[in-house]
This record gives C-alpha cells, sequence and structure tokens, in this order.
C-alpha cells in the first residue's frame, strides 16, 4: 500500500468520522446521583409559574429601549442596560464581534428585551413562602437607582421598599470581559419576620435558530454535581414543560455550586451560584402562544428578623466563548470546568490540546494561519520517525517496481506463487508494503480535532490569514464562478459545489504532485482510479473551512520535501 492511497484512505475516513461519528454515537450525558437520605434540603422550589404572555405587536430593539428606564453597562467587550422595571439584563451587545465581516455589518446582539422577536433576558428576584403576606419586587416593580452607569470601575445598586418597610437591593458589578457579579441583599426595618427564596433564571422566548449539525450543541449546558448536561430545546419542550405531572430527572436537581444555561455556537449566558451554598435547580419549557425555555436555580430560604439584613451573591456570565477567557475564570474565580462550555466533543482529549497548541503558537505569530503552520510543522516533527521509516520503505518499494512487474509476468496464473516470490522479495530488500499506513493513520485523529476546532471555538470566528482569506472557519472565498474574485456576483447554491477556491485547488496538486513520487498502481484501473482522487477531493473539501485546507496544502508540502529527500538519497545509495 503506497502512502497516496493511504492518504487518500486517512481524509476519507476522517470525513466519515466528522460526518458519522455522533450520529451513530449520540451524546448520553450522565445524570446527576440523587441526594442521600441523610442530606436535608430546605422545602422544593422552583421556577414554574413564570409568565409567556403572547405580544401582539413585535417591536425593534431600539422602540422597546425608549418606553423603558434603564441603567446602562459598558466594558471593553459588552455595552447594553438593565431594565429598572422588574431589574432585568435583558439588553446586551457584544462590542468585539459582528455578524458578518462587512464593514457596515450590526455587532451581535446577543440578550433582547421582551416585545422584541426573540427575547433572551436574566432574572434576579424572590419568591415567597405559601401563606405569607409579603410584599415582594416582581417584573412590574420600578426600581430605583444610585447610578446610571455600571462599568468595571462604577458599581451600581437597585433599591425597592414594600409597604411593610422591607427594603429589597440587588447590587451589581462588572469586569472588563462578560462576568457580572450580583448580590441580592434584604434589609427588614419592618416588624415581622421575612421568609423568602432567593431565586435566579435565564429566559429565551421563542425557539432560537440553530445551525443545528451534528457535531455541535446547541442549547442548554449545565454543570451540576460535576457533571456535563446537554439538551438542545426539543428535550427540554418533550420533558421539561411545565404543565407535564412527571418531568425527566434532570429537569430538577439539587445542587452545590456549578454553572448552568444556555449556548450558542460562539455565545454563552451562564448562572454561577456562590459554590458554598445549596441550590434547586430548574430546567423548564412552557407555552402561552410562544415557546419559552428557562434555566435557573432557587437558593435555600431567606429568614430575616426584624431589623437584620441578608444578602445572596453569585455571578453572571454573558459572552463569547473564549478559550484564554473561560479558562481565567476557572482558575481566578473558581468556575469549574468552565472551559467545557465549548463543545469539544467525544474527542475531548485531542481537541483541546490542539486548541491550546493552536492558541499558544498564535500568541507569538500573532496570525491564526500562521499559528496552523506552525501546529503543522510540529505535527510533522512529532510524527517524523514513523514517517521516515514509511518513506524510506516506498522509496523501495518504487525502486522494486521493474522486479514487481516481472515476477507478475513470470507468474501469470499461477497467484499464490506470485504472492511467494513477491514475499520473499521484500524480504531480500528490506521493504515493507504496508509501512505507510501507520503515520497516515495516526493523522487521522489529529485531521478530525483540528476539524472540530476550527468549527467550535471562537478564535477562528473571521480570523484572517493573508491575502483573500479573510475568514479560517470559512471556505475559501475565491472561486472558480467568479473567476476567483474578478466577476462580483453571488453565486447560486445549486453552482457552490463547483465553485472551487483558489487554496483548495493548490491543495489539490499537491496531492496530485505527492502522487508523482509514490509508486504507481500494477493494475491500470487502478492507477487510473488514483490519478482522478485528487480532483476528488479538492471538490469534497473546497467546502471545508480554510484552516483546514491550510493545515493539509502544507502537511502535503512537508510530505512531498521530505519523501523527495529520502528517495534521493535512496536512490543514490544504490546507484
Amino acid at each position: 500500500m503506497n502512502e497516496q492511497r493511504n492518504l487518500y484512505l486517512a481524509i476519507g475516513i476522517s470525513i466519515a468520522i466528522i460526518i458519522f461519528f455522533q450520529i451513530l454515537l449520540p451524546t448520553q450525558p450522565i445524570q446527576p446521583p440523587p441526594l442521600e437520605e441523610s442530606e436535608t434540603f430546605e422545602p422544593a422550589t422552583s421556577i414554574d409559574g413564570q409568565s409567556n404572555q403572547i405580544v401582539e405587536t413585535i417591536k425593534s430593539r431600539e422602540d422597546v429601549l425608549s418606553t423603558t428606564n434603564r441603567v446602562s453597562f459598558k466594558n471593553s467587550s459588552i455595552e447594553g442596560s438593565i431594565n429598572l422595571k422588574g431589574a432585568i439584563i435583558d439588553d446586551l451587545i457584544l462590542s468585539k464581534y459582528k455578524t458578518s465581516l462587512e464593514p457596515e455589518s450590526n455587532k451581535i446582539q446577543l440578550l433582547l428585551p421582551d416585545g422584541t422577536a426573540n427575547p433572551y433576558y436574566i432574572e434576579t428576584g424572590w419568591k415567597e413562602l405559601k401563606n405569607t403576606n409579603i410584599d415582594l419586587p416582581n417584573l412590574d416593580t420600578e426600581w430605583e437607582s444610585d447610578s446610571l452607569n455600571l462599568t468595571p470601575t462604577n458599581p451600581i445598586s437597585l433599591t425597592w421598599t414594600n409597604n411593610q418597610n422591607v427594603t429589597f437591593k440587588v447590587n451589581y458589578t462588572i469586569d472588563d470581559e462578560y462576568m457580572f457579579s450580583i448580590t441580592q441583599e434584604i434589609i427588614n426595618n419592618g416588624n415581622e419576620n421575612v421568609e423568602v427564596f432567593p431565586y435566579r433564571l435565564i429566559k429565551r422566548i421563542n425557539t432560537p435558530d440553530t445551525i443545528n449539525f451534528f457535531i455541535l450543541h446547541e442549547g442548554l449546558i449545565s454543570l451540576i454535581n460535576d457533571e456535563l448536561l446537554e439538551k438542545n430545546y426539543d428535550d427540554i419542550a418533550e420533558d421539561c414543560t411545565s404543565s407535564l405531572q412527571t418531568k425527566k430527572s434532570f429537569c430538577d436537581n439539587k445542587s452545590q455550586g456549578g454553572w448552568l444555561g444556555f449556548t450558542d455556537k460562539y455565545w454563552m449566558s451562564a448562572l454561577i451560584p456562590n459554590p458554598d451554598q445549596s441550590i434547586n435547580v430548574n430546567y423548564r419549557h412552557g407555552n402561552n402562544g410562544r415557546d419559552s425555555y428557562r434555566a435557573g436555580y432557587v437558593g435555600q430560604i431567606f429568614n430575616i428578623t426584624p431589623k437584620n439584613s441578608l444578602s445572596y451573591d453569585g455571578r453572571l456570565f454573558v459572552g463569547a466563548k473564549k478559550l484564554d477567557i473561560l479558562s481565567s475564570y476557572d482558575e481566578k474565580l473558581s468556575v469549574p470546568r468552565f472551559t467545557d462550555a465549548i463543545d469539544w466533543g467525544w474527542f475531548s482529549f485531542l481537541t483541546k490540546p490542539v486548541s491550546y497548541a493552536i492558541n499558544w503558537f498564535y500568541g507569538y505569530a500573532g496570525n491564526f494561519g500562521l499559528a496552523i503552520i506552525a501546529f503543522t510543522i510540529l505535527m510533522r516533527l512529532i510524527l517524523f520517525p514513523l514517517a521516515q521509516a514509511s518513506f524510506k520503505s516506498m522509496a523501495k518499494m518504487k525502486k522494486l517496481q521493474p522486479d514487481m512487474q516481472r515476477l507478475k509476468e513470470t507468474y501469470p496464473n499461477d497467484r499464490q506463487k506470485m504472492q511467494q516470490e513477491l514475499m520473499a522479495l521484500y524480504k531480500r530488500e528490506g521493504a515493507n508494503p504496508v509501512a505507510g499506513c501507520l503515520p497516515i493513520l495516526v493523522q487521522i485523529p489529529i485531521f478530525f480535532s483540528l476539524y472540530k476546532v476550527l468549527f467550535v471555538t471562537i478564535e477562528m470566528y473571521h480570523a484572517p490569514f493573508y491575502g483573500w482569506i479573510h475568514d479560517l472557519s470559512a471556505p475559501d472565498p475565491l472561486g472558480l464562478m467568479t473567476l476567483f474574485g474578478i466577476i462580483p456576483w453571488n453565486v447560486p447554491p445549486i453552482l457552490s459545489i463547483i465553485d472551487i477556491g483558489i487554496l483548495p485547488i493548490f491543495m489539490g496538486f499537491t496531492m496530485w504532485l505527492q502522487q508523482k513520487l509514490n509508486p504507481a498502481p500494477a493494475d491500470p484501473t487502478q492507477a487510473r482510479i488514483f490519478a482522478l482522487l485528487p480532483f476528488v477531493f479538492t471538490f469534497v473539501l473546497a467546502g471545508f473551512a480554510a484552516g483546514l485546507v491550510l493545515y493539509w496544502s502544507v502537511n502535503n508540502i512537508l510530505s512531498i520535501a521530505q519523501q523527495w529527500f529520502i528517495q534521493r538519497r535512496i536512490l543514490a545509495k544504490n546507484g
């Protein structure tokens, strides 16, 4: 088996893995263990009962914001506002990311207020015990703020006092990335005990548009009891609808610490409770004209006697799933396994190191394309001993082509005898026809892991290389149908399969060139088939991320150089 055959086999297997692996072996999250009988917890409460009314008139974000009193927040990464009606964080824009590479494109709007087409917001509040008469703030409560601007250097405090002289406060701080710190406080200046539960929840109204690609999870995500849970929106609707008498076990749980929320491909919102406090975790679906999805938790009971106060703290992450930022929150704020919010997949033991390595190279190169090239060189160095043995064997196989052809002509009707003589020839000359398999087989998981990293990590989102490659996570933009960018028109989807870019064509050429360095198959039909494969794979991989095509192109070039050098040495030696 020659190197080129193995190369095509590796790519074919890699593509097959990409297409079928997670379909055949879908992720089954492990359910958190139940609490022991001896463990105690306050009376069970949940986030059931949240309203989800039909909005007859859908308004723009700007129109909704203009009708409410708000407190603005801003740092280097996000900007938005808190609605003083209900103390809801329902307006958040990612300052560093746009919807497309077009200069006039909008920044990513992650949170949106109710009244827009797809509301997405965070609630913070209290739930009362049954048979109590305490007035609690609700979604219609108008809060007062001690400042109109929340910044990393200027925290704010929202305040509301009821008729029983009980003051409720929500204190906010924000860092320079994507993390809010939120403290709920109750000051009891009345004459009666106050008994309430604090709660926090994330709500999405209407089922969001998802990529719906099998290697990517979008929907509910949480780390509860040190177990990662991933459920899509259909799962929540089927298993956690509020009206169901019996819900699946994952819909309600008890925990201490962890985090929970909703994830998109690149963005996430996540509630992070205090790790020292026990909570009731709830996931819910509801429909009252609109689907709504809720992920939240309820804390332990507050029992505040007159002239006393209590506070309840926690954090909120809303932003981009950037590896270094998630990792820093894990290390500095003790948010457990926060980097697992990135969908590493079943091969996390490979995808994580690949991502870390590329990011490390990026720190020095300042360009992710150069980082991918450096990573490719690193992989070639690691696999150098295997490749060296493989290429030496193939060089010997190429040298033995005349002898192999002579044996086939000598024993045309005695296949067994021919095989015996071939084995003797291989042994005498120290050649191994399957020596090329191992280094290529090793590259299969590397190929898949890089594909996964390029697809799911935000570091590659709109990451440019040089020249015409402006987004390494997207296919080469200059294709045949536009004469490589000369004709400015949008290629119809039906023609996209033949709209081959410059980089895939170059990759196909390197495959063809590498093929010429390998011994040709003895069977003429087989030889013609393999001669066509570089063209076939040029079309197949043209729709893949430019970063992946760049990796394989550089890998081919390094293979060609190494193979040519070894063949020259062997041929010169045997002379």
